[in-house]
């Protein structure tokens, strides 16, 4: 583990993007970079989003499957609206969320950045920035919970099986609609 930590390190600093002669830090970071060289970077971030987010994935759905489960020997009454995701689905959903609606988020956010950051005062800038990454928060969140349902990893509290991700209600009118048209 220790040999592998300062190779990621090197990986995540940027340092062997700007020795193939592509911006270090984002695909937007000012500089004589071709459109080539800053795709590479757009692809290298996103394969490097991609992997934390693979790996943050397999934790957190195991750390929280493995909660659910004590929960359920504690308290063998206890039920959950909906079966736990699988780990390893999960943290694909998160590997592709994070390579690559993060990793657009976060490219544009910081060729935004290197826009406005001159044209604005200070102050302005720092209100700007933070309404907009309280806003790219919410927007992450959003797309992931459409991702993980839209590739069933996670469903909606009481949706049906191939529902979907549909609540109750509307899983209802689905199968009455389908009866009459029968």
């Amino acid at each position: 583990a220790t040999a592998a930590a300062p190779l990621l390190a090197r990986l995540a600093s940027g340092e062997w993007l700007a020795a193939a002669g592509a911006p270090p830090g984002h695909m937007f970071q000012p500089g004589p970079f071709s459109l080539a060289s800053r795709a590479l970077n757009a692809l290298v971030k996103g394969a490097l989003f991609a992997g934390v987010g693979f790996g943050a994935g397999v934790v957190g759905t195991a750390a929280s499957n493995g909660l659910l489960a004590a929960r359920r020997r504690a308290d063998p009454t206890f039920t959950l609206p909906n079966p736990p995701p699988a780990v390893l689905a999960n943290a694909g959903a998160w590997a592709a969320h994070m390579g690559v609606s993060s990793n657009l988020r976060y490219q544009a956010l910081n060729g935004l950045d290197a826009v406005l950051a001159p044209a604005l005062p200070p102050s302005a800038f720092r209100l700007w920035s933070v309404a907009v990454r309280a806003a790219n928060n919410v927007a992450g969140g959003v797309s992931f919970v459409m991702l993980a349902r839209a590739l069933g990893v996670q469903k909606a509290a009481g949706a049906a099986p191939g529902e979907g991700g549909k609540k109750k209600g509307e899983a209802a009118r689905g199968q009455r609609a389908r009866g009459r048209a029968a």
